[in-house]
């Protein structure tokens, strides 16, 4: 299947290469889409498209040694088990690649966020400045409160008829949870650009991952055949 450039949220999961479980249908989901997907315990290259809005990637189920890069970088490394999440706020496309390390299945929730409701967001937190905040790329991090919200959420993805004040109050608190812990000041970012900030920041994050690890004689992950 030919992969383009960029995407629509509503299109995005035909890309993830996994079994879709569980979609949102119908008007509770004006604010936010989401998906839960069961995926391949072995991925040797998957190339996904660039989206405008940002989302967020919940492990449910699983652990898996996983890699990521954009524009041909290096590989960067995590290790992700449920409750991991990875915070993605737009632009350039990216690979990744991943095993399984436990038998159990790997499975992940999808929650993307429809940009009027992050800028309703951004301008509760940061006011007249809003139009220069813009979320972070964060990979393989933990947040209990994050995880609540999720977990009420995928209830309601789960049953047959979503309740659109929950989904739409759930929803609003995430957006606000996450403008208030995981945006920043800074430029104000253009349409459709690389977000090579949210790459360096990972690539920083995973340095230190390593260091921590060597520090404590903790063993390397996974040693991939091939770059």
């Amino acid at each position: 299947m030919s992969i383009p450039e960029t995407t629509s949220a509503e299109s995005f999961e035909r890309y993830v290469g996994g079994k879709v479980l569980f979609e949102s249908r119908g008007e509770a989901w004006r604010d936010v889409k989401a998906w839960i997907v069961t995926l391949p315990a072995v991925v040797d290259i998957l190339h996904l498209p660039s989206v405008s809005e940002p989302y967020v990637a919940w492990t449910i189920s699983g652990e898996i040694d996983f890699q990521e890069r954009e524009n041909k970088q290096s590989w960067i490394t995590n290790q992700i088990k449920k409750g991991s999440f990875f915070l993605t706020s737009g632009g350039a496309p990216f690979e990744s690649r991943w095993k399984a390390v436990t038998p159990e299945p790997f499975e992940a929730m999808l929650l993307f966020l429809e940009l009027p409701l992050l800028d309703r967001a951004l301008e509760e937190v940061f006011g007249v400045d809003a139009d220069k905040a813009h979320l972070q790329d964060i990979s393989a991090f933990t947040d209990d409160t994050l995880d609540s919200l999720m977990a009420a959420l995928r209830d309601e993805l789960m049953r047959e008829h979503a309740s659109p004040l929950l989904v739409q109050g759930i929803g609003q608190a995430i957006a606000i949870h996450l403008v208030r812990n995981y945006a920043v000041m800074g430029e104000e970012l253009q349409s459709g650009s690389p977000s090579l900030p949210g790459y360096k920041l990972r690539k920083i994050y995973h340095d230190r991952l390593s260091k921590s690890a060597c520090d404590s004689g903790a063993a390397p992950g996974v040693n991939w055949h091939h770059t």
